[in-house]
């Protein structure tokens, strides 16, 4: 980043930020910055090129615009599988959770210095692990796309259909997909996500338009019924109603992108909820769950999680809930197909969200270059990707989705694959292993401190000053850089750990398995 303009912030009562001009300066700038309850040696000394960046508004449209799409329209199937109060338990849920591990790789994301989720997990689990993720990535980034161009061609097949006949060029299947795939290879050349922005934006106001469309028609199909809960239930208990899982974990989904949208947002984010606190001392005051973040970033960045996750859980119930109430005896899985297909506002809605699924498609396609090029480190230790070739697999993965997506037309199992494997290893498996390295980490190290300080204690050197120095506020306290560190998984192992970390990322891991076991029940079931 630039100098040119930076400003300098400081923390105001009445305010987030105040901005203060700075003069320029062509060296870097080197900042200290104390972190809440340390003195000493557990400051954390960073080199910030200037503050300038992403905005929070805008990282707040990036997030929202990951996770909206595909998912949302088959949110009425999942109300109807679950039931109408089960799949708001399941929903409120897994929005939390999901908002928590956003956060959890945010942080890691700040302590590693990593830039994409592929670089995070190499430089905390190792390039096996790293090599693991990106293939992963890869097949839920590449499925993902596939199903969008799918959704992209038989929402403007049937518009073109309507409109200008059958016999149309445009009404054909193939010329639609490969006009969608054009237009989003253009799309997917911009190596930065601020470069979307005003995508973003744009598919923001798409999906509220689709959710009104929705839930305005849904509440009309209700209203005309003689009895308007009729076929409506509360809770499913079959099997069934694990097939909602995958769905609702895939929608609210936007993880492939948190650790780049936190990388590009700027140093001094305005803070987007008020009810936060400004300060990061401030929240060492909340209780021992709340979270901890250590610099102003963070804090911006937690704030733009929750508005984010805020704004995609009031639309996904919006139309969850009226989908499901509108058609509750057999909704279909894209709930824009249930619907008459001569409603001028559905017509609309379906080119709405094309385009949505549309300006969707480079920000899946944006970590999944990542991707590659992170395997391509983490295997053949390619350090600098020629633009070429970052070219070439730019254009090979959307060429090989739009081949897929001329054969492929199956969008609920595509979703529940994905959701409930691929999409569940990133947002709970790999979370939850970084929460576990970290406390064993700083379980390993501080036991070897200890042991270290017993053993100088009765040497002539050894001072009441440096032991202190070396129990508190020391490089072995929570506070000091996790990279200074080596006794992680890859070296001390799967070992137990005391502390709330190892124990919430043991959930997260067991929560990512038995996600993993529902899905492929059900779709052997099913």
């Amino acid at each position: 980043m630039s100098d040119q303009g930076d400003q300098e912030q400081q923390a105001t009562p009445e305010g987030y930020y105040n901005p203060r001009p700075r003069v320029r300066s062509p060296q870097p700038r080197v900042e200290v910055e104390q972190q809440a309850g340390f003195t000493g040696s557990s400051a954390r000394v960073r080199v910030l090129l200037g503050t300038e960046g992403a905005s929070s508004l805008s990282s707040v449209f990036t997030l929202c615009n990951s996770a909206i799409g595909a998912g949302v329209l088959s949110l009425p199937y999942a109300f109807q599988c679950a039931g109408l109060v089960g799949c708001l338990v399941l929903s409120l849920c897994v929005a939390g959770l999901e908002a928590f591990t956003m956060y959890v790789l945010a942080k890691f994301a700040e302590r590693y210095d990593a830039n994409s989720y592929g670089s995070l997990i190499r430089r905390a689990l190792g390039r096996k692990t790293a090599a693991c993720l990106s293939g992963v990535l890869l097949v839920y980034l590449w499925g993902s796309c596939v199903a969008y161009l799918v959704i992209v061609a038989d929402t403007f097949t049937s518009l073109s259909v309507q409109y200008l006949g059958p016999e149309a060029w445009f009404s054909q299947r193939p010329v639609v997909v490969l006009t969608a795939g054009t237009l989003a290879m253009l799309m997917c050349f911009p190596r930065n996500l601020s470069a979307l922005e005003r995508v973003s934006f744009a598919a923001v106001l798409g999906f509220m338009y689709t959710a009104g469309a929705v839930l305005v028609r849904g509440t009309q199909a209700v209203s005309a019924r003689p009895d308007p809960w009729a076929g409506v239930t509360l809770f499913n208990t079959d099997i069934q109603a694990l097939y909602s899982i995958s769905i609702v974990v895939f929608g609210f989904n936007c993880h492939a992108n948190v650790v780049s949208v936190f990388y590009e947002l700027e140093h001094y984010p305005h803070r987007l909820i008020s009810q936060l606190p400004a300060e990061p001392t401030e929240y060492h005051t909340l209780g021992p769950l709340a979270p901890k973040p250590y610099t102003y970033k963070l804090i911006g960045m937690l704030g733009a999680i929750l508005s984010a996750q805020s704004i995609i859980l009031v639309g996904y119930m919006a139309v969850g809930v009226a989908g499901y109430l509108a058609y509750p005896f057999k909704v279909s899985s894209n709930i824009l197909n249930s619907f008459a297909a001569d409603d001028i506002a559905i017509q609309i809605a379906r080119a709405v969200i094309g385009c949505v699924v549309l300006g969707h498609y480079p920000l899946n396609h944006h970590p999944a270059r990542k991707g590659w090029e992170d395997l391509l480190d983490a295997v053949f230790n390619v350090k600098q990707i020629p633009g070429w070739l970052s070219a070439v697999i730019t254009i090979v993965f959307v060429w090989s989705n739009v081949l897929t997506s001329l054969v492929v037309t199956d969008l609920g199992e595509v979703l529940h694959m994905i959701g409930g494997t691929a999409a569940s290893f990133m947002i709970f498996f790999l979370p939850g292993l970084l929460l576990m390295n970290g406390a064993i980490i700083k379980h390993t190290y501080s036991c070897t401190s200890l042991s270290a300080l017993i053993e100088d204690a009765g040497s002539e050197a050894a001072t009441p000053r440096s032991l202190a120095a070396g129990t508190d506020g020391g490089a072995g306290s929570s506070s000091a850089p996790l990279l200074d560190k080596k006794a992680g998984i890859r070296d001390a192992g799967l070992i137990f750990a005391p502390g709330k970390s190892w124990v919430m990322g043991l959930v997260l891991v067991i929560i990512s398995g038995l996600v993993l076991a529902v899905t492929l029940l059900t779709a052997l079931l099913g």
